[in-house]
């Protein structure tokens, strides 16, 4: 008997934003002005610092406008020219590490920029290590909450076009045979149940559900295999690892040139490539109304 592993019903998260050129603009400025405004409102480093009889002037203002330079600067490079060339791979563990290198560096940007502009009067290791912490204290705010609205925004195009309503003759219960190479390599999975297959070299991991939790089932086969023995009309191959139930997408994102399924009550991701993306749309189309 195949091994059948349980997995958690965890919400794959869509962090593809967090390489685009527009969310490393975005992230630079925001920190930039942050870093600028508080700066001027908390002198510098601190409400201890804070003055309320201080004047305003325009050259305060002007001396200040150098950490907003150099915060908007080094941000701008960092994000659009060395995040691209470095982080090929987005993950929660590589999201964390390049937060920490960006802190990093923005401090240590402002700290000689603070000693250039006073004749490097500390330029000691102590003084730029409590210079980064300070610094790195205040810019987190911005970072975290430009990262959680685009985040926001990425689970708000999910829903661009929900869909809602299944076919009403379309027998749910009518069971799907799943079978491989060998002669325990078989798996009838009910159309409620299945969610998607993904291809693992010689292996094919069915996702389905067992008692409303997502489960997994590897069996020697290939898609090409698998989709010649399928012929109920909700199970279409969207790319070339991919075979789908199309009764689970609970959401559509993209257009014309590019399309990802949110498959079952994880709304996990599912690609589609350009020589399928037709028969998907259709199939949609058919029993979920999309337009």
């Amino acid at each position: 008997m195949p091994e059948v592993v349980t997995l958690p019903p965890v919400n794959t998260p869509d962090l593809s934003f967090y390489n685009s050129r527009r969310y490393g603009l975005t992230l630079a400025v925001v920190m930039a002005v942050f870093f600028y405004l508080f700066l001027i409102f908390f002198l510098p480093f601190g409400v201890s610092n804070f003055d309320p009889d201080h004047q305003y002037t325009i050259e305060f203002l002007l001396e200040i406008s150098h950490f907003l330079g150099i915060t908007l600067v080094a941000g701008l490079v960092n994000e659009l020219v060395v995040k691209p060339a470095v982080l090929k791979r987005v993950s929660t563990r590589t999201i964390i590490a390049w937060s920490i290198w960006t802190l990093l560096l923005l401090g240590m940007a402002n700290f000689l920029t603070y000693n250039i502009l006073g004749n490097w009067h500390d330029f000691h290791f102590s003084s730029a290590v409590m210079f980064v912490v300070n610094c790195s204290t205040v810019l987190i705010f911005p970072l975290v909450g430009t990262f959680f609205y685009f985040r926001y925004r990425s689970l708000q195009e999910k829903i661009d076009h929900f869909q809602s309503g299944t076919r009403t003759n379309l027998d749910v219960e009518q069971l799907i045979t799943f079978a491989g190479a060998g002669a325990k390599d078989k798996i009838a999975l009910s159309v409620s149940t299945f969610l998607y297959v993904r291809a693992h070299d010689n292996y094919a991991a069915i996702h389905y559900l067992e008692q409303g939790r997502p489960v997994r089932q590897l069996i020697r086969a290939s898609l090409g295999g698998l989709m010649e023995s399928i012929t109920h009309e909700a199970v279409v191959r969207c790319h070339r690892s991919y075979l789908v139930n199309l009764v689970h997408v609970q959401a559509v994102k993209g257009g014309k040139k590019t399309m990802t399924l949110y498959v079952g009550p994880a709304s996990t991701p599912v690609p589609t490539s350009n020589s399928y993306r037709q028969v998907v749309r259709e199939g949609l189309h058919r029993l979920k109304h999309f337009a």
